[in-house]
């Protein structure tokens, strides 16, 4: 008996070290490297699969339709101009990393084809499955314009298209990523019909859209606006005295009553043109990119919502006497 208590206590005494040394590993292992306690979301964040998407408003429309299925990312930040991207040694580690890589097309990315050749990724490019409408000036005429997610009804298409996608990618979380991709639709055709019912009160007489780049060929040829700008797509320096002449003599003679720019170029030109014609300057429209979290376009809805409403707004001005 006494023999049997010894070996018993003497058991306890071996165990219990190893009990301590695996309890404190398994506290180790919740613990990062600045000896901060991981939460989890964190650890959820880390067996999450990566997608990797070109620019924010992109990452956001990903993000509707998968929900917590990944982890979704973006290569350029909110804010950030999108065409001349210059890729750093981070953006190749985390495209490393990803499982997909998804970009707009239509020559948007000018950077999108050498990043991916050093990547081995699965590549989407929505515009495989977009009709274009094309450039009608200068260097880039004939090229496809890019902007198709600025028209409500173009960002349905694109909804549609990485919906298929994302589908073919997790086919287990199809129904899932159906049902979000329609909630999310439903959302964005209430913006659209918002705004078809407004353009439905001008007369076609006053329904111009005068921007700085020619980024709204979609949202103009959807809505029967015509479109003008100072310059073409990607080609701000191209301002010319010809061109900023044109658009004057446009907005003094069809009495357009305000004209518009875009949040990543310069509004200066655009601020010329509202002082020589008495239009007002209708404010800034988000285009190649989302904003932080305190601008007025952190997600797409956010965006759609602000350009159209500032559109309205400035359809709705009065022109300085």
């Amino acid at each position: 008996m006494k023999k049997n208590l010894f070996l018993f206590l003497l058991g306890l005494l071996l165990f219990s070290p190893l009990a301590s040394c695996k309890k404190n590993n398994e506290i180790q292992n919740y613990i990062n490297k600045n000896n901060q306690p991981i939460n989890n979301d964190e650890l959820i964040k880390k067996d999450k699969k990566l997608l990797l998407v070109s620019f924010t408003i992109l990452k956001d429309i990903v993000k509707n339709i998968v929900g917590e299925e990944f982890l979704v990312e973006s290569i350029t930040k909110p804010g950030m101009e999108v065409h001349g991207y210059q890729i750093t040694p981070s953006d190749l580690v985390r495209g490393s990393n990803a499982i997909i890589f998804i970009e707009n097309g239509f020559g948007f990315e000018l950077w999108a084809e050498k990043y991916v050749s050093n990547l081995n990724v699965k590549r989407i490019t929505l515009s495989d499955n977009l009709e274009p409408l094309f450039i009608n000036e200068d260097i880039y005429k004939g090229k496809p314009n890019p902007h198709a997610w600025i028209s409500p009804k173009r960002g349905i298409l694109y909804v549609d298209i990485l919906m298929e996608a994302l589908s073919e990618l997790d086919p287990e979380n199809k129904a899932k990523f159906k049902k979000n991709a329609q909630i999310y639709k439903n959302k964005i055709k209430k913006i659209d019909e918002d705004f078809s019912l407004f353009l439905n009160t001008l007369q076609k007489s006053k329904k111009y859209l005068v921007s700085c780049e020619g980024a709204f060929s979609y949202l103009t040829k959807d809505y029967g606006l015509t479109e003008a700008y100072l310059w073409p797509v990607n080609a701000e320096s191209q301002i010319t005295p010809k061109r900023m002449a044109r658009v004057i003599d446009l907005v003094k003679t069809k009495e357009i009553p305000a004209i518009f720019c875009e949040s990543t170029v310069s509004s200066e030109s655009q601020l010329s043109v509202a002082k020589e014609t008495g239009a007002v300057f209708g404010g800034n429209l988000y285009v190649d990119s989302l904003s932080d979290k305190n601008g007025p376009a952190e997600t797409y809805l956010d965006m759609l919502s602000h350009n159209l409403d500032t559109i309205k707004n400035g359809f709705n001005s009065s022109r300085e006497n």
